[in-house]
């Protein structure tokens, strides 16, 4: 049995009549009497009954109709699936951001990713370091992932977000609270709130790396595990705490945010993705990605 003949019988039985289902599947009338006949002989029934004027569907021939359009409607649903799936409109898709991603621009993609792919499945995990989102981009756990570094790794292509600058939280009542901006060079004598180095060590790195530049090595008085915990400690007054611009928009009762000069701290953000993974759902990610980033 062939789904060439089951739509025969479909179409036959709308039209009940062999000239016109013929015309509708666009074969010849012998054609479709051969075929009809084929399948009436494997099944061992007479499907539809022929007079000189007209033909009709007998008991078992509607029988048969009914399964028959049951099963080109699965395949037909089959076939949305598949084509769906292809064009990137479904599908499971897992993004690793970095904190400063979620505070950045990733809900804006995010939002307009759902206009193109709108019954894709989204899961959203949250990572503080680089490393660990790189190894889940080669393991398969990740589709794409933000990351603060581009891979040395060949099979990891990266497409950049944005470049990022930073802020410094500081007690309400430091002497620079009132400040529009804030050299790092002037921040030389503070005490640090820092993050657990194996928390994010690009992260840590870069801070370090960029007060080494400033000349001076920065004297970490105190870690904390989350911004909140830093952000805590920071209105104590045990010191002060440099984040991503991205997030100022977090206040803390006793605390201050002013901005770095850019020019003596700064960093980019990149989407990292598996070279060889070229989903369609992962593509049009990305597509869109580009498009919000300008």
């Amino acid at each position: 049995m062939q789904l060439r003949q089951l739509e025969i019988v479909n179409v036959l039985a709308d039209e009940l009549h062999f000239g016109r289902a013929a015309r509708r599947l666009g074969i010849t009338q012998p054609a479709l009497s051969q075929q009809l006949n084929k399948l009436e002989a494997e099944l061992g029934v007479e499907l539809v009954t022929r007079t000189s004027r007209e033909i009709s569907l007998t008991e078992i021939g509607e029988q048969v109709l009914d399964a028959a359009r049951q099963t080109l409607a699965s395949v037909d649903r089959t076939k949305v699936l598949v084509d769906d799936y292809r064009a990137g409109r479904t599908g499971h898709i897992v993004i690793g951001s970095l904190g400063a991603g979620l505070n950045g621009p990733l809900p804006d993609i995010l939002r307009q990713f759902r206009k193109v792919s709108p019954r894709s499945v989204i899961e959203l995990t949250h990572s503080r370091d680089s490393s660990t989102q790189e190894r889940g981009i080669l393991s398969g756990e990740l589709d794409t992932a933000v990351v603060r570094r581009v891979s040395n790794n060949r099979s990891v292509e990266t497409l950049k977000i944005l470049d990022e600058s930073f802020v410094v939280f500081l007690p309400q009542d430091h002497r620079l609270a009132d400040r529009t901006l804030i050299s790092l060079g002037e921040l030389f004598d503070e005490n640090y709130v820092f993050w657990h180095r194996h928390l994010g060590s690009s992260f840590y790195d870069l801070l370090i790396d960029g007060c080494r530049a400033q000349g001076f090595e920065p004297r970490v008085e105190a870690l904390g595990d989350t911004l909140e915990a830093q952000l805590a400690l920071v209105a104590a007054g045990i010191g002060v705490s440099i984040q991503a611009a991205s997030m100022a928009s977090i206040s803390r009762a006793g605390t201050v945010s002013v901005p770095l000069d850019p020019a003596d701290l700064h960093a980019a953000l990149w989407f990292a993705y598996r070279r060889w993974n070229r989903s369609a759902l992962l593509e049009n990610f990305l597509s869109v990605a580009r498009t919000v980033i300008g």
